[in-house]
């Protein structure tokens, strides 16, 4: 699959470079001249921009300017959003191309929308999923397959942090910490930089968990320590994940 990411410099470069291990033909696209620029009436973009765009199977937009964003839309690519403009300017792209998706983060990318490029790219970078070795008698996490991974990097970057390490409470809050420092996703631009982190890591440990409980559900036992400390960290990340989407951020 040929991927595009489209930039106006500020972010994205990440993600190519995570991408493109999975999907070679991966290109980082600069798209220069409207970053801070107002209301636009008109776009054009540049031949080579366009060049690019009509060679893409599926294009991921870091573009800031929602104008821009708009006419990359209209070009009938589809096209993941991953700087998010609101529910009313989805509803209004999606009018000309249905295959617009603007997800709260791309970290929570899902292959469930029914579109073949949307659901192929989230097999591989979204939501992530972990895959679990747990020594039984030292309780040290041995290995970790990660299935699904952050396209920003922050699932990989943040493995060393786990691995070889014993499943604590200790270790479980060093490896959210990386995690939201490793965070690189602008979810919106209304949104505050901690809250992106937070936001992204409570994500990850949720998920982390879920590993957990697929292969080792005896850890999650409430009556020993690590299950109440895993009890109350899920509950504490859901309460917080459900806020986020109250705010509609």
């Amino acid at each position: 699959m040929k991927i595009r990411i489209l930039t106006d410099g500020k972010y994205g470069d990440r993600a190519e470079v995570f991408i493109k291990k999975k999907y070679p033909e991966t290109k980082l696209v600069i798209i220069e001249g409207f970053e801070d620029a107002g209301l636009l009436d008109e776009v054009e973009l540049d031949e080579t921009v366009e060049k690019e765009i009509e060679e893409a199977d599926l294009l991921i937009s870091y573009v800031r300017h929602p104008d821009v964003v708009f006419e990359i839309c209209d070009r009938g690519k589809p096209i993941i959003v991953a700087i998010n403009f609101g529910e009313g300017f989805l509803r209004q792209v999606r009018e000309e191309n249905p295959k617009v998706i603007m997800p709260p983060s791309m970290c929570s990318l899902l292959p469930d929308t029914g579109v073949q490029e949307f659901d192929e790219f989230a097999r591989q970078f979204g939501k992530p999923i972990y895959d679990l070795e747990i020594e039984p008698n030292s309780n040290i996490i041995k290995d970790i397959r990660v299935i699904v991974e952050s396209p920003c990097g922050a699932t990989i970057t943040s493995l060393d942090f786990l691995i070889n390490k014993p499943l604590t409470p200790k270790t479980i809050n060093e490896f959210v910490l990386n995690v939201r420092h490793e965070c690189r996703e602008p979810v919106s631009l209304m949104m505050q930089k901690s809250n992106l982190g937070d936001s992204s890591s409570a994500i990850h440990l949720l998920q982390f968990i879920d590993g957990i409980k697929k292969k080792y559900p005896e850890k999650l036992d409430p009556n020993t320590e690590l299950g109440k400390y895993l009890a109350q960290k899920k509950e504490e990340m859901e309460n917080f994940i459900v806020q986020i989407k109250r705010a509609k951020i």
